[in-house]
């Protein structure tokens, strides 16, 4: 019964939302384009029948505009898209990793300037989305949701150790690791506090590693964006600090003999099997990461909790992943307008509203935040967009790459963490002027 119910509310949002949707579709937009257009549209993830909602409600009052979208494998998601750029056959709309925009900013256009104010994004928009799609006051993309980490908690093992709440700060998961973690004779920790501190064995390594760096205050790179600063010291109550650093010792201590937070090693299953096979009390992981664990293990008693902060007394600091939609730079002027009219149709509030009634994600505009945080799945993911930061690359896997590196001279070479990411920056510094110049 309980299900019928829920199906029949699920049907009852996406009817309402429909509603709201056709009845703005005609306003929402920018100019709507008079002459037969046809879009090529590419997404990997997003199957066709969730995308019909929004193409369907936009066709009704753009008839002339046929959308022929393709959902792509991730696998081979991006090296099919450079080709088909390369041999000018690529789509008209097509989605990049928020990270990836400074490799393609020579490859798509920019809204026309009347589409958007840039006031009027921002406010719409998570700051995640308009600081990492606006450059020199032009809108290069949107995005349909983000997602942010989340801290996964083992109930049971916490219950276990006498722990009543999921930690809040830093220090707290540290705390709790201490009194969670079993290691038998051999070395192989058959229970740890939280999977993380080595790079291969933990999933999305690099992003936890990037979050606790800007949650302690690390600025990535210069004001231009041209110079990194990722391994620069502030005064911080009138001693120096090193944030960057400070966040690589933390994730680093968790792998490290020598930390008394030691509880994970090259013998720890991969993070999200180890937490589905109750193994881990702690997991960072986002929004999708729940289907992974319950396919695993769909038993297992755990729930989700914000990230800890560095400091309760600062900003929470999250950290965001997403993919933004983007226009090709080489169809026609009224191909781009077109397509850039459907993307602000795409993206408006109705809209997303009745694309999230199908396919639940948390929410990339502020409007819609409000009514997703009381959801049991994605409300904690959906709070922290709010205060979600990223970190641009010039080239993503080169950039994360150097942290791999980082982490290994940190654990199996002796280096500080001052001095690895000293020569991380410098690296940096390197794929900024192969880009660039």
């Amino acid at each position: 019964m309980q299900q019928i119910k829920t199906n029949i509310s699920k049907k009852s949002k996406l009817v309402i939302a429909l509603v709201a949707l056709a009845m703005v579709a005609v306003s929402c937009g920018g100019s709507p384009p008079q002459q037969k257009v046809t879009l090529k549209i590419w997404k990997p993830f997003v199957d066709s029948e969730n995308m019909s909602v929004i193409i369907q409600e936009y066709r009704k009052v753009n008839p002339n505009v046929t959308i022929e979208y393709t959902k792509k494998n991730i696998e081979t998601y991006e090296q099919d898209l450079l080709n088909a750029l390369a041999a000018g056959s690529g789509p008209d709309i097509f989605s990049i990793n928020n990270t990836w925009l400074n490799q393609y900013l020579d490859k798509i256009s920019p809204a026309p300037n009347d589409l958007y104010t840039i006031r009027e994004y921002r406010e719409a928009f998570v700051d995640a989305v308009s600081n990492d799609m606006i450059r020199d006051n032009k809108v290069y993309g949107t995005a349909m949701w983000v997602d942010s980490l989340g801290l996964y908690y083992n109930k049971d093992l916490m219950g276990t150790a006498g722990i009543a709440t999921p930690p809040r700060t830093w220090d707290q998961l540290a705390r709790d690791v201490r009194a969670i973690k079993t290691q038998d004779s051999t070395g192989y920790f058959t229970r740890s506090g939280v999977a993380m501190g080595m790079y291969d064995n933990v999933n999305r390594a690099q992003d936890i590693i990037y979050l606790l760096m800007l949650q302690a205050g690390a600025v990535p790179w210069s004001s231009d964006g041209r110079s990194s600063t990722i391994a620069s010291s502030i005064q911080r109550n009138g001693q120096s600090f090193n944030p960057g650093a400070e966040g690589l010792s933390f994730y680093t201590s968790f792998a490290s003999p020598n930390s008394a937070n030691y509880n994970w090693n090259t013998e720890s299953d991969y993070s999200v099997d180890a937490f589905a096979n109750g193994r881990a009390a702690y997991l960072y992981g986002y929004s999708y990461t729940r289907n992974q664990i319950n396919a695993k293990s769909p038993n297992l008693n755990y729930d989700v909790a914000n990230v800890p902060q560095f400091d309760l007394s600062q900003p929470s600091v999250n950290y965001a992943n997403y993919f933004a939609e983007v226009v090709s730079k080489q169809g026609t002027t009224q191909v781009q307008a077109a397509a850039w009219d459907f993307l602000k149709f795409a993206t408006s509030k109705p809209a997303l509203d009745a694309y999230y009634a199908r396919d639940k994600q948390p929410s990339s505009r502020r409007d819609l935040i409000a009514l997703q945080t009381s959801d049991l799945e994605i409300g904690v993911f959906a709070h922290a967009n709010l205060t979600a930061k990223t970190i641009q690359k010039y080239d993503e896997p080169r950039f994360d790459a150097i942290f791999a590196e980082v982490v290994g001279n940190i654990l199996l070479r002796g280096q500080t963490s001052q001095s690895a990411l000293s020569r991380a920056q410098t690296q940096i510094g390197t794929l900024v002027t192969q880009r660039l110049f």
